[in-house]
């Protein structure tokens, strides 16, 4: 297949997870793809090895530093976007298909640019729909652009809605539970860094394996399913599911319920994303040929309260899931530096949380404030309220005035 019959691609966050099984699949693909641009924030040794393979026309680095040091050694036929503002421009480069792998906030900019200047969104971060999902959707709808889903749970909702009526009493996604499920709370404040991160059935980025062992993803994908679909809260359930086989189920009135089941593996809904709305043939077939079993369980809220926490935020009309996942993120952060314990990401949540100023969102602009606003209070609650952050001292001190508490104007 000539390139010019193949659909081109931008893949952003192309060294991470998402974006190398992206990658992965667009190899098995048969010349149905064609990479023109490919984006990461510092990782410039494996960019270099997916340069050399894909022969991209763009490369963005976000990375000021990194990107200078391959600047030098960049074939000059290959345009280099530096910095924020370099992936600003990167993101108006017109394409068929965008693969967002971008983790966290750092994902809504070049997301809300993009939707321009792209025909499909392959939209595999879920914190730029919790935080601003009317906004994206709104911005979508303008410009005619197909966002699909490759989280796995909201992929296979996608998918059973596209093969089945939609006049269900309820639907559910599935979590494994993390690596942490099979410990006693008590026991929680002895984990380190290494036991939080050893997931049994996915590999993911750092930090979305924390938040998996929090089960914050999964209050994320809950609102992720309420924005993406229009299904009312109380129609969406959650079920443990520690196989992660089965990604999500539809019930009907009668009892009756289908699902959508595939091995834990990233490639068969990026897959589906970038191949929509054709299937692809899937390396990895069914075990059926095996003895097997499956196993589900209702959500323990007493062992997961930061999981009510963000569902809690959810019934808000107002700026605190901005709050919650800024605080999160940068708490992770902390944790995953070796500077505060496991166990520290809950009690700073719940202590920004309970006092926030609660402001409702009229404009995007108000999404960055308050995301800066969260990061700053963040930090300065773990530096200052008696947290043994190593390699920092610290004091104990309200960051909260009385004005702060009632609101400040933006």
């Amino acid at each position: 297949m000539g390139k010019g019959n193949m659909k081109k691609v931008l893949v952003f966050g192309s060294t991470g997870s998402i974006g190398k099984n992206s990658l992965d699949v667009i190899r098995q693909s048969q010349g149905k793809f064609n990479v023109v641009g490919l984006c990461v924030n510092r990782d410039i040794k494996n960019l270099q090895r997916q340069i050399k393979e894909f022969s991209p026309a763009y490369v963005c680095v976000v990375d000021q530093r990194c990107a200078d040091k391959l600047e030098k050694n960049l074939d000059n036929k290959i345009r280099l976007f530096k910095g924020e503002k370099g992936l600003q421009k990167f993101s108006t480069i017109k394409t068929d298909i965008s693969v967002m792998g971008i983790s966290g906030i750092s994902c809504l900019r070049p997301l809300l640019i993009n939707l321009q200047y792209s025909k499909r969104i392959a939209l595999a971060n879920k914190e730029t729909i919790v935080v601003a999902g009317l906004f994206v959707f709104k911005l979508a709808k303008k410009f005619g652009t197909e966002i699909i889903p490759v989280d796995s749970e909201i992929n296979a909702l996608f998918q059973l809605f596209n093969n089945i009526k939609r006049d269900f009493s309820k639907v559910y996604i599935t979590a494994s539970g993390g690596a942490l499920i099979d410990y006693k709370k008590q026991d929680l404040k002895k984990i380190g860094i290494k036991e939080v991160l050893s997931h049994p059935n996915w590999r993911m980025g750092r930090r979305i394996t924390v938040d998996c062992a929090t089960l914050v993803n999964k209050a994320f994908e809950v609102i992720e399913v309420h924005r993406f679909f229009g299904v009312p809260y109380k129609e969406i359930g959650v079920t443990v599911h520690r196989e992660s086989v089965f990604h999500a189920l539809v019930e009907f009135k009668d009892s009756t319920v289908f699902s959508c089941c595939y091995p834990p593996d990233m490639k068969i809904p990026i897959a589906y994303a970038l191949h929509y709305p054709r299937r692809a043939p899937s390396v990895r077939g069914g075990s059926f040929d095996k003895k097997f079993s499956l196993s589900f369980e209702p959500v323990n809220y007493n062992r997961y309260p930061l999981f009510k926490m963000v569902l809690d935020a959810a019934g808000k009309d107002d700026n605190s899931l901005i709050i919650l996942n800024a605080c999160d993120e940068t708490v992770v952060d902390y944790f995953l530096a070796g500077k505060i314990k496991f166990t520290d990401i809950y009690k700073v949540m719940n202590y920004i949380f309970s006092n926030y100023p609660s402001k409702r969102l009229r404009r995007i602009e108000d999404i960055f404030y308050w995301d800066q606003w969260a990061r700053t209070k963040t930090k300065e609650y773990l530096l200052n309220s008696g947290f043994r952050v190593k390699g920092q001292g610290s004091r104990k001190k309200n960051i909260f005035t009385k004005n702060q508490k009632s609101g400040i104007k933006l």
